[in-house]
């Protein structure tokens, strides 16, 4: 496999990072996973918006968001990929010492890797997905993208006991999102899903930018506002939308079946409808 550090593409095998790198001994570093289609990245503009968005609130400076797509499609050459799930992540740097407060003048340190992912017809239908429900026990800050994952690790160890992938977490009875995911319910033909801006934050997700267009785009109400778990249990589908999965349809919840056991058909329409805004983005490139 080859990968980008600090600067370069080179084989795995030479990628070495300083063990007083501040993202090995803090987690103090941020990251994006960006889906690529024929070589187009889905939602670029967002991610980097998003990406320059976690530096700044980390305060991690020398390193532009713009920068990454050059790493990105970097990356993907190397490994011959056109269609692939790519990760970059930006830690602060490397200090002589381990110390909470970073030395000013740090270089950041920047790692890219491309990972194979299925073309953009496999989004004809909305992939079947098992979840639980956790509790939400992460920070207060999830609007960066951190690479301090242990709040999610953990709840997702626990959907693998359960053979569940992903959890749905749940913060004062209203859902907040998935360990890795946006969550999403469909009600009555409306799409409910919660505000990023709610307190404390989550996430700015990209799929869940496209999916709400998505929806407004099939006629259905999208609806952004608080959503209490009750209702999440007692919606018609839920949905969960992430950069790597786009989207899929929950079917099994904590163990046991959901709705019929098959994916609900607006999850159907929203996937064709995102995977046709994917093939109107790369007609126009070409």
């Amino acid at each position: 496999m080859q990968v980008w550090l600090d600067g370069r593409v080179m084989p795995v095998e030479e990628a070495r990072i300083s063990p007083f790198d501040r993202g090995f001994l803090f987690g103090d570093g941020v990251y994006e996973v960006v889906r690529f289609f024929d070589g187009v990245g889905m939602a670029m503009r967002l991610h980097l918006e998003r990406l320059e968005r976690s530096l700044a609130l980390a305060g991690i400076e020398g390193f532009s968001a713009p920068e990454a797509e050059r790493v990105m499609h970097a990356v993907m050459r190397a490994e011959g990929l056109r269609d692939a799930a790519v990760y970059l992540q930006v830690t602060r740097g490397a200090a002589a010492t381990r110390t909470h407060i970073p030395p000013t003048g740090l270089r950041p340190t920047v790692f890219a890797f491309a990972s194979a992912c299925a073309p953009l017809s496999a989004l004809d239908q909305a992939a079947p997905i098992a979840v639980v429900v956790r509790p939400d026990d992460r920070w207060h800050r999830c609007e960066i993208k951190t690479i301090s994952l242990m709040g999610s690790v953990l709840p997702m160890l626990e959907a693998a006991r359960m053979e569940a992938e992903e959890a749905i977490l749940v913060r004062d009875g209203l859902v907040s999102e998935g360990s890795s995911s946006n969550v999403m319910v469909v009600r009555g033909g409306a799409v409910v899903t919660p505000p990023i801006d709610m307190d404390p934050s989550i996430l700015h997700g990209t799929m869940r930018h496209l999916a709400l267009e998505a929806a407004r785009a099939e006629g259905l109400i999208a609806d952004v506002r608080p959503l209490p778990v009750q209702e999440m249990l007692q919606a018609d589908e839920i949905i969960i939308v992430s950069s790597k999965r786009v989207l899929a349809g929950v079917t099994r919840l904590d163990g046991r079946g959901f709705g019929d056991g098959e994916v609900g058909p607006v999850a159907h329409r929203l996937i064709r409808r995102m995977r046709d805004g994917v093939q109107a983005h790369l007609a126009a490139a070409r």
